[in-house]
């Protein structure tokens, strides 16, 4: 009964079909048409996709995966990182010391009065 209910979600009512990546496929399927559809669907192509390409004449996908996050620009990122941290901890103990000293000077004045 489960089995129906997915046939019926991934329309594979009709037979011959099959069902990739919740992607139907029906129709004429040949052994070819079925790893064709799986090399299409993989991200980083394994050798026997590749030569499956070769033999069939089919020009390979030339993805780019390439990243805008290059290893200089992670160094960079946490250098600048450190240094506001580093910049906010001076500007912080800066601040903190001045207000002691203020403090300080009050109870001092306050209790030479």
């Amino acid at each position: 009964m489960a089995n129906a209910k997915q046939w019926t979600e991934y329309g594979t009512l009709y037979w011959p079909s099959i069902t990739i990546n919740k992607s139907t496929f029906r129709g004429d399927i040949t052994p070819a048409n079925i790893l064709e559809a799986i090399c299409a669907s993989l991200w980083s192509k394994p050798q026997v996709c590749l030569d499956f390409y070769k033999e069939e004449q089919i020009n390979i996908p030339l993805t780019d995966h390439s990243s805008i996050v290059t290893g200089e620009l992670l160094i960079v990122i946490v250098a600048v990182l450190l240094a506001v941290n580093i910049g906010l901890i001076i500007a912080y103990r800066r601040c903190a010391k001045r207000e002691m000293e203020q403090d300080i000077g009050f109870q001092v004045s306050s209790a030479v009065s």
